[in-house]
């Protein structure tokens, strides 16, 4: 199911929704969007701590398939 853009948080950096793989100020990952909403109506994030975090998720996924 995809995601409404709507309700996707925008990377002011770029001014559309974040891309997975993006890397923040603090050095977080963008993993993905999670199909809830949150309380200030955008939905969740989730945000890898690290890249070796990000790919280690890539790759479970990956092997989930």
């Amino acid at each position: 199911m995809a995601l409404k853009d709507l309700y996707k948080r925008i990377n002011k950096e770029t001014g559309k929704p974040f891309k997975q793989g993006y890397k923040d100020e603090n050095g977080r990952i963008f993993y993905s969007y999670v199909n809830k909403i949150g309380n200030d109506g955008w939905y969740l994030e989730e945000w890898k701590k690290d890249m070796e975090s990000f790919k280690a998720k890539k790759s479970q996924e990956r092997n989930n398939e």
